[in-house]
């Protein structure tokens, strides 16, 4: 009788351990695949607009259709160059999303008494960080570039 409860408090921990990194996979998966989709779709409409213009370059036939086609090779580079910045803008607010849910879910992981998973990513953040805190790890993975920039310039102190 003993062992059938140590079996299932040693299956309760397991669960209660990988719950939460469960659900950052699937976070993650989730939002790859967003990403994933949203580029494939950017990459199809660039390309459709690339074999129209190509198209369009083999109907001229004079100086008049040369330069009708001209004009809408500029106003086609105004466009693309609109539904590039509003493309980067849509990835950059799927970036800011996942960023925030990160932060959730690293949040709700300290929240659940998942003393075991926020131990281990406490661990891994505190050489970053130096806080320890668990809410912290969503916020090191974005300020990760910029904590690189003073060790690139301490090391460059170090050698000057």
């Amino acid at each position: 009788m003993q062992q059938d409860q140590m079996f299932n408090a040693f299956t309760e921990q397991a669960r209660s351990f990988y719950q939460p990194m469960r659900k950052l996979n699937t976070l993650m998966l989730d939002q790859m695949s967003k990403v994933a989709e949203y580029q494939m779709d950017a990459a199809k409409r660039y390309t459709e607009t690339g074999i129209e213009r190509a198209r369009a370059a083999t109907e001229v036939k004079d100086a008049e259709g040369l330069g009708e086609f001209s004009n809408r090779q500029l106003e086609t580079v105004t466009e693309l160059s609109q539904q590039m910045m509003d493309d980067s803008m849509k990835l950059a607010e799927m970036g800011n999303e996942m960023r925030t849910q990160l932060e959730h879910a690293y949040s709700d992981a300290g929240k659940q008494g998942a003393g075991s998973f926020g131990g281990a990513g406490n661990s891994g953040n505190s050489g970053n960080s130096g806080t320890g805190k668990s809410a912290s790890a969503g916020s090191a993975a974005t300020s990760a570039p910029a904590s690189s920039k003073p060790a690139s310039a301490s090391s460059r102190a170090k050698q000057g």
